[in-house]
C-alpha cells in the first residue's frame, strides 16, 4: 500500500509538499499540485483523513445527528445541512439517535470521536442539561428543532403550538367543530406543543376540549392508521382530524379508506410537516409547512461561520414561523345547507 513518501517519489516533491496538497494548503503552486495528485491517482493513495484530524484536531467534517435515517422530514433536514456544507467545501457525517436517549448519547460522543470540527444536533430524549454541557464545550454545535432556555442563541427551532393552533383554527373556519387529534406517544416537547395549540384553538372557539377526541400512537403510517380506527371505534361523530405529522395522516387516510370513508367528504384531515408525501396521498393533504430544510440550512451556515469568521454572519431569526398549506383534505361544512 502506497504511502506518502511514495507519492512524494512520483510527483518529483518534498513530503510537506504532498502534505500541503492533502490539506489544501493555497501555497502550493499549481503545477506542483497536479503533479502530487496526478501521482495519488497512479497510486491509488488514500489520504488518513482520521489520523490527520488526530494530529490537526480538524476533519473538514460537519457532524449530524437527527433522529431518524428512514424519515422524509429528517431526509430534508439532512439535504438542508449537506448542501450548505459541500458549498463550503466541507463533507457531513450524519448518525441517527431515534429519539432514544442512550443512542442520542452515543451518536454524539462518536462524532466527537471523530473530530467533527462542529455538531448540529437533533436530540429529544437527552435532557436540558446534558445538551447544555455540550453546548459549553469548545467544538460549535447548534441544538435543531428543539429550545432550550437560556441558549436560544444556539437553538433553531419552530414554533410548534403555533403551528398546530393553525391548523386546528383551519379546520374550525371550515365549519367543524367536532374534532379529533391523534399524536405521538414520543414524551418530547413538540408532541405537548401541539396539543396545547390544538386545545388553544378550541378554546377561541368556545369549544371544550374532549379527552377523549385525543389518541396517541407512534408517529408514523402505522400509527396514524391505528390512531384513526382508535377514533372511530369510540363513535364520537368527529368530522375533523388533526394529525401531528403527514406520516400519521396518510395512515389515518388508509385506515378511513379501507373501512369505505369518503376523505374529505364525510372526515376531514389535516396533517403537520408538509413532507412530499402530502402531495402524493389522494386527496392531496392539506397542511401545516414545516420548513426543516431551511432550518438545517440556516444551523449549518452558524457553525460555519464559528468556524470561519470571514464565511458571512447569519441575520435572521432562529425561530421559524409555520404556515398552512391548504390542498384538498378539508370540506368547508360551513356552507351546508347555507
Amino acid at each position: 500500500m502506497a504511502n506518502i513518501k511514495d507519492v512524494a517519489k512520483a510527483a518529483g516533491v518534498s513530503v510537506s509538499t504532498v502534505s500541503r496538497v492533502i490539506n489544501h494548503s493555497a501555497s502550493v503552486v499549481p503545477e506542483k499540485r497536479q503533479a502530487v495528485l496526478a501521482a495519488m491517482d497512479e497510486l491509488d493513495y488514500r489520504p488518513n483523513t482520521l489520523a490527520r484530524a488526530l494530529v490537526s484536531n480538524k476533519s473538514n467534517c460537519i457532524g449530524l445527528l437527527v433522529g431518524e435515517i428512514d424519515s422524509p422530514f429528517f431526509a430534508q433536514l439532512m439535504a438542508g445541512v449537506h448542501r450548505v456544507v459541500l458549498d463550503a467545501g466541507k463533507h457531513v457525517i450524519v448518525t441517527a439517535g431515534y429519539h432514544h436517549p442512550e443512542h442520542e448519547r452515543e451518536s454524539i460522543r462518536f462524532l466527537l470521536e471523530r473530530r467533527c470540527d462542529a455538531l448540529v444536533v437533533h436530540s429529544k430524549a437527552l435532557p436540558d442539561e446534558e445538551l447544555i454541557n455540550l453546548l459549553e464545550q469548545d467544538v460549535p454545535i447548534i441544538i435543531i428543532n428543539r429550545l432550550i432556555p437560556g441558549w436560544e442563541h444556539r437553538c433553531v427551532y419552530l414554533d410548534n403550538e403555533y403551528g398546530a393552533y393553525l391548523a386546528t383554527r383551519h379546520l374550525l373556519t371550515k365549519g367543524h367543530t367536532n374534532i379529533a387529534y391523534i399524536g405521538t406517544n414520543i414524551a418530547i416537547e413538540d408532541g405537548a406543543d401541539r396539543v396545547h395549540g390544538y386545545r388553544r384553538a378550541l378554546e377561541e372557539f368556545g369549544i371544550e376540549f374532549d379527552e377523549r377526541k385525543l389518541v396517541k400512537a407512534f408517529p408514523d403510517e402505522e400509527g396514524g392508521h391505528y390512531a384513526m380506527a382508535e377514533v372511530m371505534s369510540r363513535r364520537l361523530g368527529v368530522t375533523a382530524v388533526f394529525s401531528y405529522n403527514d406520516a400519521m395522516a396518510a395512515g389515518a387516510i388508509t385506515m378511513l379508506q379501507d373501512a369505505g370513508h369518503r376523505v374529505p367528504e364525510e372526515i376531514s384531515i389535516v396533517g403537520f410537516d408538509d413532507v412530499i408525501l402530502a402531495r402524493l396521498l389522494n386527496p392531496r393533504l392539506t397542511t401545516i409547512r414545516y420548513p426543516i430544510h431551511e432550518m438545517g440550512a440556516l444551523a449549518a451556515r452558524i457553525v460555519l461561520h464559528d468556524l470561519d469568521p470571514k464565511i458571512p454572519s447569519v441575520e435572521q431569526p432562529l425561530r421559524f414561523t409555520p404556515r398552512l398549506v391548504e390542498r384538498h383534505s378539508v370540506r368547508d361544512v360551513s356552507l351546508v345547507g347555507a
